[in-house]
């Protein structure tokens, strides 16, 4: 009788730690979008600035994939493929451009694919997007900088 009763407990205590293992899991694979149907896409950067595995990617607003991998490509070049959802592919075009930027004003870097016209196809898995060249708050910095320098050359020939 008491043999009976420890099995009982034993097995409930299993019972519900297989519970909430199975549970957890469901729970950690739908905040990693697992479960979900994505192409991959590759763009081809000068510089990444921050960019991070994980990152998000917006299109239109709408979070639509993350960054699955950053990988050295030639000499110059960082090769970022892109996890999207299948259900946005749709509407990508294969002349849409990327461009690297922040969510908020000091949050992480993020990825917005934009542009691309009705009359090229939908992108596809393997395709390669091309990046536009944005400038960042360094560029403006040493663009400042020359200024100055010519406007104290100006100055000092007065």
């Amino acid at each position: 009788m008491r043999t009976n009763k420890r099995a009982v407990v034993v097995g409930i205590f299993v019972t519900l730690g297989l519970i909430f293992l199975l549970t957890g899991i469901l729970v950690i694979g739908d905040l990693h979008q697992t479960f979900i149907r994505k192409i991959k896409v590759v763009t081809l950067f000068d510089d990444v600035s921050g960019l991070q595995v994980g990152n998000n990617i917006w299109f239109s607003g709408v979070k639509i994939g993350s960054i699955s991998s950053l990988e050295f490509y030639a000499q110059t070049k960082v090769k970022v493929v892109m996890k999207l959802e299948e259900k946005a592919q749709q509407y990508i075009r294969k002349d849409a451009f990327v461009k690297l930027s922040t969510d908020g004003l000091i949050g992480n870097k993020i990825l917005i694919i934009y542009g691309g016209s009705s009359k090229s196809p939908q992108v596809e898995e393997g395709d390669t997007l091309d990046v536009e060249k944005t400038f960042t708050s360094e560029d403006m910095i040493n663009t400042l900088q020359e200024n100055n320098k010519n406007f104290l050359a100006i100055t000092n020939d007065f």
